[in-house]
């Protein structure tokens, strides 16, 4: 730097805001730059990656916390490939897997690796538009398995592609937290001199195996390396005496004057002296370094924080209205509370379930439904993809970009951002515009609960199709994906994933006035009855809001 503020250099020590202005660049190599650069202590690695040596341990999954950004797994070899996502209880994979595979998924494509014996990992192949289909569990009874989804990826693999169930025990999951070794990330620790020389034989391994052609590619931007910090002062001698004596390497080396003008030269840059005590002893010895546009750019993937949750899941295929096939034609014809009429003593029973009718009877009572309810505006197509999905009996979770845009511009959404808008306004100011802390993100929330109604479609416009396909929610998660404050101004965005579900319950046609619409008990026919058992699936929406204040 050429210039420092006085702000900044009066607070040695303390946290710099994103895009707080700390003064002016210098001059490196003749062009406008400063020297800038990341590191820390062995204890705040392991917070980090959750690891302080070697690679990511793949005999075990991934930390729970932290999480965040793209998604890797392992697959152990022996782990079953199937050529179309199976359903049902009987299941022939296509392949197992020869070897270990490495997978990343960024939820655009899928890339595969595998590991050679020297440690490196060889690119097998992607899958551009990797679909992540959620099903529902698998097993006799859903309801007492411990894993209550299968989450399938598809992947290249080194005879072709296929679908595998990362959900499987035997597949370890981790994330971008954990620093993934197939990632490019590598923590290089084999130097262990103090003299300020690279004497590392990973990184001279690495220099000796690159291409040529590739001469001008960066070699260590994810090379995490450990070394003495350089701006301490008192081990300028023990780091640099060498430059006294002739070797090989250096054929020329420093005179006394020439060491003493260095040694006075260093001197001038050092700050070890200035830090806080605490500080300084984080950054005596060997400490971690990295790459910090690489670190700036890593780090930001974890700043989306969950800000609120339902009590109810995400992906919950455990929900009585996301069963199908489990009820026989008497236990459905017990059904339906408000049509049992009681006439001196002895129960009149209106039946609307009827057996009569056949498969497309009943889709056709549906699609009779689709065409009262959906007609105004442009949301209406959503109900008939609905009915499609349904009756194509696909399961899983349906996403679309007309369903994200239906909830974005709805006025409960907009109600629901304005809100919280004004709650991060409140504690921005409490707090006098700082980051927020936990406390702040655990306030946020019980606002949020407490004062906020959620997104839904749960108004009385029953003609343009969203009250149908919605009306009202299942499950909901909002993210805070970033926060700039500056002054007494801020930015943010917040990102909403909704989930219902196009299903039915038992509670569904039992006193609520359902069981008195044909199609909805057309409906209920179609999922529930042993003989058909159509599945239901999981209606998912996915936006953001930028809000400023």
């Amino acid at each position: 730097m050429k210039q420092v503020r006085s702000d900044i250099l009066s607070g040695i020590g303390k946290s710099i805001k994103r895009e707080q202005i700390i003064g002016t660049s210098g001059v490196v190599d003749g062009k406008n730059a400063f020297h800038f650069q990341i590191c820390c202590e062995e204890k705040m690695l392991n917070v980090l990656c959750g690891r302080i040596h070697g690679e990511v341990n793949i005999a075990s999954p991934g930390r729970l916390k932290p999480v965040y950004g793209d998604e890797y797994y392992c697959f152990p070899a022996g782990t079953p490939v199937y050529d179309d996502i199976p359903k049902g209880f009987v299941r022939t994979p296509m392949t197992l897997t020869a070897e270990d595979l490495y997978i990343i998924n960024s939820g655009v494509d899928t890339k595969t690796f595998r590991k050679k014996i020297d440690g490196h990992y060889d690119y097998l192949g992607s899958i551009a538009i990797a679909v992540n289909y959620i099903s529902e569990a698998t097993g006799s009874d859903p309801l007492i398995k411990s894993r209550e989804y299968s989450h399938w990826v598809k992947v290249a693999t080194p005879v072709g592609s296929g679908w595998v169930d990362v959900c499987a025990d035997n597949i370890m999951t981790y994330s971008d937290a954990e620093l993934p070794d197939w990632a490019g990330w590598s923590l290089i620790d084999d130097d262990t001199s103090s003299n300020s020389q690279c004497n590392s034989k990973i990184i001279k391994k690495l220099q000796d195996e690159k291409p040529h052609e590739d001469a001008k590619a960066p070699l260590l931007t994810q090379a995490i390396c450990k070394f003495p910090f350089e701006w301490d002062f008192s081990t300028f001698d023990a780091r640099f005496s060498w430059v006294k004596a002739r070797t090989d390497q250096f054929p020329e080396p420093l005179t006394d004057d020439d060491y003493s003008e260095l040694k006075e030269h260093i001197k001038s840059l050092c700050f070890f002296d200035k830090l806080p005590a605490k500080v300084q002893k984080e950054l005596s010895g060997q400490i971690w370094h990295f790459e910090p546009r690489i670190f700036i750019t890593q780090i930001q993937k974890a700043e989306r924080r969950l800000i609120f949750k339902t009590i109810k899941k995400i992906n919950d295929f455990t929900a009585d209205d996301m069963r199908y096939g489990d009820m026989t034609k008497e236990q459905i014809l017990a059904q339906g509370k408000m049509n049992k009429i009681d006439i001196l003593g002895r129960e009149l029973k209106i039946n609307f379930f009827n057996f009569d009718n056949t498969i497309d009877d009943h889709f056709g009572n549906l699609a009779s439904m689709a065409r009262w309810t959906a007609w105004k505006g442009e949301y209406p197509p959503l109900i008939q993809i609905m009915l499609e999905r349904f009756k194509n009996n696909e399961g899983g979770v349906l996403k679309h970009k007309l369903l994200n845009k239906a909830f974005s511009e709805h006025a409960t959404t907009v109600e629901c951002v304005n809100k919280i808008k004004g709650f991060i306004q409140l504690l921005l100011t409490d707090n006098g515009y700082k980051s927020f802390s936990i406390n702040d993100l655990n306030v946020l929330n019980e606002k949020i609960r407490n004062n906020v109604k959620l997104p839904k479609f749960d108004n009385y416009d029953w003609f343009n199709g969203l009250g149908i396909t919605i009306h009202d929610t299942y499950s909901t998660q909002i993210y805070l994906d970033y926060i700039d404050v500056s002054d007494s101004n801020f930015k943010a965005e917040i990102s909403f994933q909704i989930q219902d579900h196009f299903g039915l319950d038992v509670a569904d046609v039992n006193g609520k006035g359902f069981e008195n619409l044909p199609w909805f008990c057309s409906w209920f026919i179609l999922q529930r009855y042993t003989e058909y058992g159509y599945m239901p699936f999981i209606n998912e929406a996915s936006f953001t809001m930028v809000i400023e204040g």
